[in-house]
């Protein structure tokens, strides 16, 4: 009898440890060391959302873009698409963990890849062969839903403002007035 209690309390623990993370909050912002910050210098941030398409097995599994809209998370434009990073870019920089070339599945490690599945939905992974597969979407780009499509999100990059063409103007303008200035005070 106590081998069975004892048996019964293991597999109750390991239920308890085997069942879906708890989304974190849209009121707590995404990391930005979860993040691939502009990508190619394209002033445009991406994130990798999680390992189903959005609202593909219920609501609340992967949440939709709008989610976090107000951290500025959206699906992609067309061409934003088409230029969109290929899973081996959300490598870490310097690879420390050796994942080049060998995606796998159920990948957890966030010191070796960026990714923020617990941000948008009830997973703590993300499937990097179904990625480097080509199953990708933000649910309106990308391959069809039910063919358990991986998930990015698009942002135009925060606090890398380009600057204005204007402010670039009178900047210019500042540095011609000063050089005028000089030029008068030498001659």
């Amino acid at each position: 009898m106590k081998k069975l209690a004892l048996a019964s309390i293991l597999c109750g623990l390991f239920a308890a440890t085997s069942a879906n993370a708890v989304i974190i909050d849209n009121s707590t912002p995404i990391p930005d060391a979860n993040v691939l910050l502009n990508f190619n210098n394209s002033w445009l941030d991406w994130v990798y959302a999680g390992p189903i398409g959005p609202d593909e097995w219920a609501p609340g599994n992967i949440q939709p873009a709008s989610y976090r809209a107000a951290e500025g998370w959206r699906v992609a434009t067309a061409a934003e698409w088409a230029a969109r990073p290929n899973w081996d870019d959300f490598i870490v920089p310097m690879d420390p963990c050796g994942i080049t070339g060998s995606p796998q599945g159920g990948y957890t490690n966030h010191a070796c890849y960026l990714f923020a599945s617990e941000y948008w939905g009830d997973f703590s992974h993300v499937d990097q062969n179904d990625y480097a597969a080509g199953r990708v979407t933000d649910g309106v780009n990308g391959g069809p839903l039910g063919g358990v499509p991986e998930t990015i999100y698009v942002r135009d990059s925060v606090g890398h403002d380009a600057p204005e063409p204007v402010s670039l103007a009178l900047f210019g303008l500042g540095l011609a007035g000063l050089a005028a200035a000089r030029r008068r005070k030498i001659v």
